[in-house]
């Protein structure tokens, strides 16, 4: 197996395991609103990104790929704010088999620009993801019946269309510059559109206490500033020598790390908001299966 697929798979770990805190550990033990883990994440990407410049050094900073860096921290910020009001409203296992579908648009984006030639395999997985997120949207309520939000599943899309086009962006930058730089511009590009535009003095003013509060700020920490961080620099890392296309459908993994992290937390009694029951379970497995067929699909063949 060559390394960058490992890589792969070690990013879409890690990034699970941030969805999981995000949701758990941020949003239902804390109740924090969107708009300041936004605001976090976007500090925190700029403050880490910056300081990673000042330490490695800058190559061009009025370069042309500085300004790709650049963007692809901004279409990013968009991409997770539509992420972050999805986690905070609905089911992360639903969520993320959803926003793990991205890898189709990095499909066709990849052919467009790169000439790459789509096999009756890719349009199977292809298939498997978009049905395993349709799935992943349907929601059961205490009669069973069926509830599937449309306005939630187009909004999930475009963060999805959003991210990808940031991958297609990425995958251009690391073959110019060091990934290091890549990421710390990037971070940059995050906190004008994901930190920016809320940072009024009275949300400033709460984030400040809540960071300063560790009893509260230990999980977006951990989530957000530490492993996020890894995760992220590692995708780069098999983006130098790993086709985007299947580099993006490997990550596409998330939601079975999900599932499987969630099922353990489950069995050790850890005290979390998820329906738990068969059927909803079912709902899970299928959605996340589909999607991780759909993945290894275009990965493998």
């Amino acid at each position: 197996m060559e390394f960058w697929i490992l890589l792969s798979l070690a990013s879409s770990f890690l990034f699970a395991i941030v969805s999981v805190i995000d949701k758990y550990g941020v949003y239902d033990s804390t109740n924090l609103s969107p708009k300041f883990l936004n605001m976090y994440v976007g500090y925190s990407n700029a403050i880490i990104g910056a300081t990673l410049l000042i330490i490695f050094g800058i190559t061009d900073i009025f370069s042309y790929f500085t300004f790709l860096s650049l963007s692809v921290g901004m279409i990013q910020g968009l991409s997770l704010i539509i992420l972050f009001w999805s986690l905070k409203n609905n089911d992360v296992t639903r969520v993320m088999p959803i926003w793990s579908a991205y890898p189709f648009w990095v499909l066709l984006m990849a052919i467009t620009l790169t000439s790459e030639v789509i096999t009756t395999v890719n349009l199977i997985s292809i298939f498997l993801l978009i049905s395993g997120s349709m799935i992943a949207n349907v929601k059961l309520d205490k009669k069973n019946s069926i509830k599937f939000s449309v306005r939630s599943f187009i909004i999930l899309i475009m963060g999805t269309f959003l991210f990808a086009l940031s991958q297609i962006i990425n995958k251009e930058v690391v073959q110019n510059v060091p990934v290091i730089e890549a990421f710390g511009f990037r971070g940059i590009g995050v906190f004008l559109t994901l930190a920016l535009p809320f940072s009024k003095r009275e949300n400033l003013t709460f984030l400040i206490k809540y960071v300063f509060d560790w009893k509260k700020s230990k999980y977006i920490f951990t989530a957000e500033t530490f492993l996020a961080t890894f995760a992220y620099i590692t995708i780069l890392y098999s983006l130098i020598s790993g086709p985007v296309s299947l580099v993006a459908a490997i990550s596409g993994t998330r939601p079975v790390f999900i599932v499987a992290i969630y099922t353990i937390l489950s069995l050790l009694k850890v005290n979390i908001s998820e329906s738990f029951s068969k059927r909803e379970v079912v709902v899970k497995l299928i959605s996340a299966i589909f999607v991780s067929m759909g993945v290894f699909g275009i990965a493998v063949f």
